[in-house]
């Protein structure tokens, strides 16, 4: 603990992340997540012995399967969608869950992979906590993957502002999504992890340490672009953006080493494994019929999709159950300020290239739900919700974090904002959690220390969930601060090869005024 090694950073930072999504998971009632009913059910279809049903319409099948899958439909009807009525509206009753019915899911399309991994608690007897267990199966899966991340980060001298990042990029949100069967849960952690080892391999180079940097970034490729359809553009926009930042002569380096090939061919046979399938279950056509009238005018497609822009952004930091659940605005302002902090520092510090590059990413996270839409707008409306950017947007906070790095900034300043950054993110995920558990407990309306006649009851007592849950956050919070210490012991200056993509910091002065030199008379840079 006290190196810091990039094992034990990774080991500790996954059980961490998963204690976090797994009291997420046990505190959410069944279904309480976006299509997660269809998700199960396509999980339990692909890895069941029974048969693979049959296929009513573009991305719809049937499937034959004990009825406990197919109650999952039923257990959010009553909620879903009214967030003043708690979950026990529900009528618990899981009589003849074991006969084999007729059940419908609407990911039929999608890549099986994830459903692959999520799918083999299905195997045991059918009981809801069977169920839990799928979830628990995800929250291991995708917080496995941030975890690859995490290391990553631990193999740089200098990462406090990089680890300022990371909590932000994990938002409500993405914590939320690891704990419900989604595979929109594994693009954004994925992504996460992506983001980091792109970052750190590129910009940071190892001799030592670039074949298993390279696989890690081949296991985080092939994740992330077969979660999704749209998971390749992302991949696109996470590359272009890494390689924007780099020197030219390091990226030209490592795709002539011999040693990253077999990252870069795992990434590459995976993004070919994800173009394939898409292209095969047609998950891009059937855009020849106009639903939406009203937005075969381009102008009108486009205005409506920019007045959903807020909207989009509250499902980044965190819009729960099925969209219904905002939390209080505490949580939208608190986490706006430590983004902002975060950005702004970056755009005013950073050399020009980081800051180009930081703008263009931002800008793209706004205009691509745009671009994205407006063309099939007249064919499929807006659908788009803010976690299906979350792969791209968490760069936002992790470039501000890697550019500022980068930057001399006293220690003690430095120390002092990344604590009171990492206080707001804690308070920021238990208020988060809170509300959510009380949507479902008690309705969103409902007082918040007052007993309520006909609450829901999670399957462990909501006070020792909360209870834990705070204290799991806590412990969060100081492995964050253990982590963002630098590798030399943390609060004394360390020494930091300047980045060639970046634009030389200002020689600190000794106190005479002049700059240091080295014994042949050279001018050095020392932070």
């Amino acid at each position: 603990m006290r190196t810091r090694s990039p094992r034990t950073v990774f080991w500790t930072s996954w059980l961490v992340l998963s204690a976090m999504s797994g009291l997420w998971a046990v505190a959410n009632p069944m279904g309480a997540a976006p299509d997660e009913p269809s998700h199960i059910v396509r999980a339990a279809g692909l890895v069941s012995e029974q048969t693979l049903g049959v296929s009513t319409r573009p991305g719809v099948r049937e499937l034959d399967l004990p009825w406990i899958f197919g109650m999952t439909h039923e257990m959010p009807g009553c909620y879903a969608f009214t967030p003043d009525v708690p979950a026990s509206c529900w009528p618990i009753d899981f009589t003849g869950i074991n006969e084999v019915r007729t059940t419908v899911t609407t990911a039929d399309t999608y890549n099986p992979l994830y459903y692959a991994v999520v799918g083999l608690p299905s195997l045991l007897p059918p009981s809801l906590e069977m169920l839990y267990l799928m979830r628990l199966a995800s929250v291991l899966l995708t917080c496995g993957l941030l975890a690859l991340g995490m290391r990553s980060v631990a193999e740089v001298a200098r990462r406090r502002w990089t680890v300022a990042g990371v909590a932000v990029a994990i938002a409500p949100m993405v914590v939320f999504m690891n704990s419900s069967v989604n595979p929109n849960a594994v693009e954004a952690s994925a992504g996460v992890g992506l983001w980091l080892t792109l970052l750190v391999a590129l910009r940071h180079p190892d001799p030592s340490l670039v074949t298993r940097r390279w696989l890690r970034a081949g296991v985080l490729v092939f994740a992330l672009v077969n979660a999704k359809a749209l998971s390749p553009v992302f991949l696109a926009v996470i590359v272009i953006t890494a390689v924007a930042l780099a020197p030219w002569s390091i990226v030209v380096a490592t795709v002539r080493d011999r040693r990253s090939w077999p990252g870069i061919a795992l990434g590459t046979v995976g993004a070919a494994v994800a173009a394939i399938w898409t292209l095969m279950n047609e998950q891009v056509s059937g855009l020849d019929t106009t639903r939406f009238p009203e937005f075969r005018n381009p102008w009108t497609a486009l205005e409506g999709a920019l007045r959903l822009t807020t909207f989009y952004y509250e499902g980044l930091v965190g819009r729960f159950g099925w969209l219904d659940t905002r939390p209080p605005e505490t949580v939208y302002s608190w986490f706006s300020a430590a983004l902002g902090l975060l950005v702004v520092l970056a755009l005013a510090m950073a050399g020009r290239r980081g800051r180009i590059v930081l703008a263009a990413l931002a800008a793209i996270v706004v205009i691509l739900p745009v671009a994205l839409q407006v063309p099939v707008a007249a064919q499929v409306g807006l659908p788009w919700q803010g976690r299906y950017l979350a792969a791209v947007a968490v760069g936002v906070p992790l470039v501000a974090g890697v550019l500022l790095d980068r930057v001399e900034l006293p220690n003690r300043l430095t120390r002092n904002l990344g604590l009171l950054l990492f206080l707001m993110i804690g308070v920021v995920q238990v208020v988060s959690f809170g509300a959510n558990l009380r949507r479902y407990v008690a309705g969103v309306d409902a007082p918040w220390f007052e007993p309520i006649a006909g609450a829901w009851h999670p399957p462990l007592p909501a006070t020792f969930l909360v209870v834990t849950f705070i204290l799991v956050v806590a412990g969060y919070c100081w492995f964050l601060i253990w982590l963002a210490r630098d590798a030399d012991g943390g609060d004394q200056p360390t020494r930091v090869e300047a980045c060639p993509a970046d634009e030389e910091p200002a020689e600190p002065r000794s106190p005479s005024g002049a700059a240091p030199a080295d014994p042949a008379g050279r001018s050095r840079t020392r932070t």
